[in-house]
């Protein structure tokens, strides 16, 4: 896990070989394809394995668009070890099934390249070799080291962006209920927060968690790339936003040219922590 984002349930059996293997059973049709209902007693109708031991059972296969690199979608999901031991789940953090931006390692590989090969409305469990995952780095008791991960996961739909500013997307959601009493960033306003910057390639290009150092800024305050304050501009405390930058946005920010192909994006996860009346 690279954020606290993660995965669940049962350890199938697989056949390893050295093509990708398909297996096809008949379509069930689940009244209820949410992923607790993958908790007990799952009926598998297609798998996958893959040469480098990435495996995933689908439950059901929905019939939405194919996922892409570069889509925010919203999903409801569990994380496991292979003995059951609960890791994470989108339960632990919300009532809400949560965002999540595919192709730009906002998880471990193995999470994008699972997604990659599903569609809008799957339900599978998907088996995370450690070499996909975490590799050798435990994470505290949570997760051990060289451990496979079990994700079982609900693809609920795509999310469109919010906000289209100089090519840049940007995407808005809120984890809590707003307070009357939160203030919006605006004119005369101040604003501090988080920023991870991943690429497809690289992880925490800008991570200002890692260095416990939050961004303040005016909003009269020059603020690049420029798209950034468009993302920022009535953002309340608590507030979570993606941006995907493109190219001539990423070229506004000092140093990053010598980080980043000149045709690559930037994604951003920025954690709005406080906005204040000064």
């Amino acid at each position: 896990m690279n954020n606290p984002i993660f995965i669940i349930l049962l350890f199938g059996i697989f056949t390893s070989c050295g093509e990708a293997v398909t297996k096809k059973k008949t379509q069930p049709n689940p009244t209820n394809k949410k992923v607790n209902s993958l908790s007990k007693n799952v009926k598998y109708i297609d798998s996958l394995v893959e040469p480098n031991g990435l495996k995933i059972k689908w439950a059901f296969k929905g019939k939405g668009a194919p996922i892409e690199r570069g889509d925010v979608i919203l999903i409801n999901y569990v994380v496991t070890l292979p003995n059951g031991k609960l890791v994470d789940g989108s339960s632990k953090i919300t009532k809400s099934d949560l965002p999540f931006m595919v192709g730009y390692n906002m998880q471990t590989k193995g999470w994008d390249e699972a997604i990659l090969k599903m569609h809008v409305g799957d339900v599978a469990t998907i088996v995370i070799p450690a070499e996909l995952g975490r590799s050798d780095r435990a994470l505290g008791d949570v997760l051990p080291a060289n451990a496979d991960n079990l994700l079982q996961i609900h693809i609920v739909k795509k999310v469109k962006p919010a906000i289209v500013e100089n090519g840049t997307k940007i995407w808005r959601w809120s984890l809590k209920k707003n307070e009357k009493t939160d203030l919006s960033f605006g004119p005369g306003k101040t604003i501090k927060f988080h920023i991870l910057a991943n690429s497809s390639k690289e992880i925490g290009i800008i991570n200002t968690h890692a260095k416990n150092m939050l961004i303040s800024n005016r909003f009269e305050d020059e603020i690049t790339p420029k798209s950034l304050k468009k993302a920022l501009t009535n953002a309340k405390k608590g507030q979570g936003i993606f941006m995907l930058l493109t190219a001539s946005e990423i070229a506004q920010i000092k140093g990053l040219d010598r980080k980043l192909n000149s045709d690559e994006s930037l994604f951003y996860t920025i954690q709005v922590v406080e906005v204040l009346a000064k």
